[in-house]
């Protein structure tokens, strides 16, 4: 059945886009083939962005409008809490997981005080609680992502009587993709602005945020310098395209050592800007091989790292630390190295394996292997049968103007308040023998309440 699906995208989109826009941007195209969809963005809407699809700015003036229009609302982030109308709406909502936003959080403070973290991350697991409380749907991007917020709705109560034969049909994987069409050359790339004697170039497809490694991967490059002169190393997104989302310390801190070891921009590249999304695969074709080196941390464990994708999508091999699952898959297709994190040895090893043409060969093929798996077309599946079939979860209502689910917030509720009336009352009773009659006015007053309130 056709359904109208609004697409609130958090992100900022235009020409130059980051993992959350371009999954919203992709999204809306596959589901243009089977529905009516509205992206909503939160930024003016640029004229040089593909009006491939009807896109609008997301705004508090116009989301009211917006969500009465459409019968399925996919969201995710902080939405719930800048539009409280979605808290309201008896829409089918859908919200987006990929990201478990409080373990980038973590990662990101380590260096504060828990004085100063902690704030901060319980506001993002509270974030995340209130969608698990208050959607319908759930996508997230890998078999561990689907474990862990099966465990959070248990915990807040989502599993219950009245979802428990539904609930694996409402919790979908839906992984990062990247286009169906191999990528053909259409311009030049990075590879215009090196010099000539540029011969094997390792490429970070990505932004250098506080979870990721680029240190181990700077020192290892450095040392094969004397042996390999052609080798460099390109991080190709140094600003986000987001504006309000500036440098981490983890990139001055790459930088910093680059200038130490006197390799910043000539064998170790910091490209400045974004790459526009269009031109983007004119790049990755440029690269020899892509990289990406994170820390043994609870974060990569359930972390899906979008740039992987894009190296498999360009046919490249690729050099990557263990610990999430696309190492893992990497590893068994045989396309790339997969090394210990933080492993400078392991590094400098796999990139002069990667040097040999007859090894290089074996991970291209490996590499084609794996990327059938994910084009968008073939990702976005679920999405569409969910959008075909969407209703409401069996246990959400809209009580007093607000969602709510009818077993956590209703049942469990009311019988922690029965539990603690019965406490209240055995209080009382004690207190009310008092021989102070002029003490215990008030409590008589507050036992009349609540009998009156048990009617």
């Amino acid at each position: 059945m056709s359904q109208s699906i609004l697409i609130l995208s958090p992100d900022v989109i235009t020409e130059r886009m980051a993992g959350p826009a371009i999954r919203y941007w992709e999204f809306a195209k596959a589901l243009t083939h089977d529905h009516v969809v509205t992206l909503a963005i939160p930024n003016t809407i640029p004229d040089t962005l593909p009006q491939t699809i009807p896109i609008v700015q997301h705004t508090p003036e116009n989301i009211a409008a917006l969500v009465s229009r459409h019968d399925i609302i996919l969201f995710q982030g902080y939405l719930l809490d800048y539009y409280p109308l979605l808290r309201q709406t008896d829409k089918i909502l859908v919200t987006d997981l990929y990201d478990p936003i409080p373990l980038e959080g973590l990662e990101q403070r380590k260096d504060e005080t828990p004085a100063e973290a902690s704030p901060i991350i319980a506001d993002q697991v509270r974030m995340m609680s209130d969608q698990l409380k208050l959607a319908d749907y759930f996508l997230c991007a890998s078999t561990r992502q689907r474990d862990l917020w099966l465990g959070y709705l248990m915990a807040v109560g989502r599993i219950n009587p009245l979802t428990y034969d539904e609930i694996k049909q409402r919790v979908l994987t839906v992984p990062f993709g990247f286009p169906d069409k191999t990528p053909q050359r259409t311009d030049a790339g990075f590879r215009a602005t090196l010099d000539n004697e540029t011969k094997f170039v390792l490429l970070w497809g990505g932004g250098i945020w506080e979870w990721f490694d680029p240190l181990t991967l700077i020192r290892a490059v450095h040392r094969l310098l004397p042996r390999y002169p052609g080798l460099k190393l390109v991080f190709l997104g140094t600003q986000h395209p987001n504006p309000v989302i500036h440098a981490m310390p983890m990139q001055h801190r790459a930088e910093a050592l680059a200038r130490e070891l006197d390799i910043y921009n000539t064998d170790v590249i910091f490209q400045a800007g974004w790459v526009p999304y269009d031109t983007l695969h004119n790049h990755l074709l440029d690269a020899d091989v892509g990289v990406s080196a994170h820390f043994d941390t609870l974060e990569t464990h359930f972390s899906f790292r979008t740039r992987i994708l894009y190296y498999l999508w360009a046919g490249k091999p690729i050099i990557t630390t263990t610990g999430d699952v696309l190492a893992d898959e990497i590893a068994h297709y045989h396309a790339g190295i997969v090394v210990n994190p933080a492993d400078e040895v392991a590094w400098i090893e796999a990139i002069e394996k990667l040097h040999d043409p007859m090894y290089y060969a074996a991970c291209v093929k490996g590499v084609k292997s794996l990327a059938q798996s994910y084009q968008w077309s073939k990702v976005v599946q679920p999405l569409r049968t969910l959008c075909a079939n969407a209703s409401l979860s069996s246990d959400m209502i809209i009580e007093n103007g607000y969602r709510k689910s009818s077993h956590w917030d209703c049942v469990q509720e009311n019988n922690a308040l029965k539990s603690r009336l019965v406490e209240l009352e055995q209080q009382l009773a004690i207190m009310e023998n008092s021989n102070s009659w002029r003490v215990t006015s008030p409590l008589r007053d507050l036992r009349r309440r609540l009998t009156h309130w048990k009617k």
